[in-house]
């Protein structure tokens, strides 16, 4: 099933679970086999030389991944300026029926025909502008799996340390309630994930 089957507008819930946990944005489901669960369907006009509309899409989902990566641990998105930090993605992907992609300093590259950042990353803005509840969906994923990783791979900080992962926590967890969700739901995984999810609920009110 794929929850973009509501209307466009109406607010789509995003579970917390598995998947969505390890997977975030991209999370799929059938245990992250089957259909994306936070999949935009709007499709802004395709560059020239790139007719297939399909391969568009994975395009501007694989671009939005490569920037969450070199973005993180920021828990909003940047699609424009050097805050996007699209020079820093390196990477790529491909598969059965799906185009081969590879993301570089200078843009994503389908099948071989490479398409500019600029072009690549107004297209996802488009779509975001068209479907913001797709995209709210996807950033609130994106962040019960920052709140999920984060709140398990530091050390739990002693008395004295200069430095703590609470207030990381707390940020992301603050993200979360601003998007609608509700991290204290979360499954705490350390006692500084608790503390940091205790403190952005208490400011929230």
């Amino acid at each position: 099933m794929n929850l973009l089957a509501a209307p466009v507008g109406e607010e789509i819930e995003v579970p917390i679970c598995p998947v969505v946990l390890y997977a975030g944005a991209n999370a799929r489901v059938e245990g992250g086999r089957g259909e994306p669960l936070f999949a935009h369907c709007f499709s802004p006009p395709a560059p020239l030389g790139l007719s297939e509309e399909a391969h568009w899409l994975a395009v501007l989902d694989f671009a939005e991944d490569q920037l969450r990566y070199a973005q993180a641990p920021s828990s909003r998105l940047v699609l424009n300026g050097p805050e996007s930090r699209a020079s820093r993605c390196n990477g790529g992907t491909s598969g059965p029926n799906r185009p081969t992609l590879w993301a570089s300093s200078r843009g994503v590259e389908v099948n071989g025909c490479l398409l500019a950042w600029s072009r690549v990353l107004a297209g996802r803005s488009e779509q975001r502008d068209a479907e913001p509840q797709v995209a709210r969906a996807r950033d609130l994923a994106h962040v019960y799996h920052l709140l999920d990783y984060y709140g398990h791979v530091y050390s739990e900080p002693l008395k004295g340390d200069e430095w703590s992962p609470v207030p990381l926590i707390a940020g992301l967890a603050e993200r979360a309630y601003e998007l609608g969700g509700d991290p204290s739901r979360l499954e705490p995984r350390s006692q500084y994930m608790h503390e940091g999810i205790e403190m952005a609920g208490s400011a929230s009110g």
